[in-house]
């Protein structure tokens, strides 16, 4: 190709990791993300593995300071404080914001642009180049265009034959807390280990993580499910003025009383630990639970990588490193003297498609769980109902998904 332009919608995780990956390797990028300020998130822990902390270093990010906290020991416990099961697995926890901060420290700035919301897509053929046009009224064309824009893509929207996103029927509930401020027993049984919990209809687990912009700084974060009707849920995304916000509600716009049940049942049904945290934690969270698949992931000169293309449920843990992996696949797709993008992409898409199914399958049997009587899952509710199994399985690296075995 005499020009090699690639247009990344969204700047978050994926399309980062895209921006950084493909600027190596020779593009000339542009991130068009629609915030109008630097992303920020709450209360979100990230689980790193060594497949992520290798893309990392591919997509050129540095670290000062330590990336996480580094933990050896995962336990489970019932309602009383009883051991359950524990097993050793080390691993290093984060903070989405920390780790956003370090992709975006790697790329120029020149390259990422704020307020940049795409309205319009063309997503181009063999002979004519991808287009967007921003809400401004600009338009963009580049040979290659990138839909990293996340579960509620855009792209995926206007270009795209995929399948509807599917509510998994149950929420999650997340907290965030200073460890510091904790008693002392909680501390003790929170504070250096990845903890689970778990009954009928729910499942709570959590971690320590650093500070998003201190390392000193360690914070609980905490993960509450609960299997929630979609009735129900449409009250829950309701605010008070009675607006439905049915593609998520901002944590300010939470109608207290639903604030008020959550911490009550919390004292109710979970052990007194996790019932601190979440009565302690300044705001909660509430998120709610999908799965999405696409059987493509390229249409034109576009590609779907990250949520945009499939949403596992958090409970494998890989929703970072499947968008890296997707980034890293999409890069290499274009190795050597490839000048066909199409077929570029259609080798990208052949080789990704199957692993995104199989982390929102696995994701699917570990939530399974949280809804005992869904048909089909009968096997996977037993197995996962033992504390042993859980804690070995969840938020553990998936074979494939980080894409660094060269496939020939």
């Amino acid at each position: 190709m005499s020009s090699k332009r690639a247009l990344i919608v969204g700047g978050s995780m994926g399309g980062l990791f895209a921006a950084n990956l493909l600027h190596r390797a020779g593009w000339e990028v542009t991130v068009l993300e629609k915030a109008a300020s630097p992303l920020t998130s709450r209360g979100t822990g990230i689980v790193t593995n060594d497949g992520l902390r290798k893309l990392l270093e591919m997509a050129g990010a540095r670290y000062a300071h330590e990336l996480g906290y580094a933990l050896d020991e995962r336990i489970a416990f019932d309602r009383e404080g009883k051991l359950l099961a524990s097993c050793k697995l080390p691993q290093i926890l984060t903070a989405w914001s920390r780790l956003l901060r370090i992709l975006l420290d790697a790329l120029p700035p020149e390259r990422y642009r704020l307020q940049s919301n795409v309205v319009t897509i063309d997503p181009g053929s063999a002979n004519e180049l991808a287009r967007v046009t921003l809400a401004s009224g600009e338009s963009l064309e580049a040979e290659l265009l990138v839909a990293a824009d996340g579960v509620r893509s855009i792209i995926r929207k206007q270009v795209f034959d995929a399948p509807p996103i599917e509510y998994a029927g149950y929420v999650a509930w997340r907290a965030l807390v200073d460890r510091g401020t904790l008693s002392p027993e909680t501390q003790a049984l929170l504070g250096n280990a990845f903890a689970f919990s778990q009954a009928p209809g729910e499942q709570i687990l959590g971690y320590p993580i650093l500070g998003a912009d201190d390392a000193e700084r360690v914070l609980i974060n905490v993960v509450w499910y609960r299997k929630t009707s979609a009735t129900q849920l449409n009250d829950m995304l309701t605010d008070i003025q009675g607006q439905l916000h049915a593609d998520g509600i901002a944590p300010h716009l939470i109608r207290s009383e639903f604030i008020q049940q959550a911490r009550s049942d919390a004292s109710i049904l979970l052990h007194p630990a996790w019932a601190e945290v979440l009565a302690s934690s300044p705001e909660l969270i509430l998120q709610v639970i999908v799965d999405s698949t696409t059987t493509s992931m390229h249409k034109g000169r576009a590609a779907l990588i990250g949520d945009a293309a499939f949403v596992a449920r958090p409970h494998v843990g890989q929703g970072v490193t499947k968008a890296a992996g997707d980034a890293l696949a999409l890069t290499q797709a274009f190795d050597g003297t490839e000048d066909d993008v199409l077929a570029a992409l259609a080798r990208f898409s052949a080789l990704r498609v199957p692993v995104g199914q199989f982390a929102v399958d696995q994701a699917r049997r570990l939530g399974a769980v949280i809804q005992p009587y869904q048909a089909g899952f009968t096997s996977w509710v037993e197995h996962y109902a033992q504390p042993d199994n859980l804690i070995r399985d969840t938020a553990v690296e998936l074979e494939g998904v980080a894409h660094l075995v060269r496939a020939h």
